[in-house]
């Protein structure tokens, strides 16, 4: 009598735990940002501030890709332009770096939905 009651407990607790990476998988998206210049490394720090001040941003990853902005950001909180337009205020005047939006696999809409 007490596996049936502990089984009805660990159902729940075993199907949040299925679900909730699916959840959090499509609460987030990546936005790549390519880097192009002789001066975009040093401007690697004020970049990512300037990015990290955005509402919705959730992590700036600069050293993973080469000549990459890596910004997970909250779906529907920061547009693809409203990062660019960050990041290029984060590069000081006079400095030769050129930032772009990605139109890549990092950046490529969500995968369907399995039902």
């Amino acid at each position: 009598m007490q596996y049936p009651v502990m089984s009805l407990w660990c159902i729940p607790l075993i199907l949040g735990g299925l679900w909730s990476p699916v959840a959090a998988e499509t609460s987030q998206e990546r936005v790549a940002l390519s880097l192009s210049g002789p001066d975009c490394f040093s401007q690697h720090r004020s970049i990512g501030a300037a990015l990290a001040r955005i509402s919705g941003v959730k992590q700036v990853d600069l050293e993973s890709v080469p000549d990459h902005a890596l910004v997970d950001v909250v779906r529907g909180m920061a547009t693809s332009e409203a990062l660019l337009e960050a990041a290029a205020r984060g590069i000081e005047p006079g400095a030769r770096c050129q930032v772009d939006i990605m139109k890549s696999c990092i950046s490529a809409s969500p995968a369907p939905s399995h039902h």
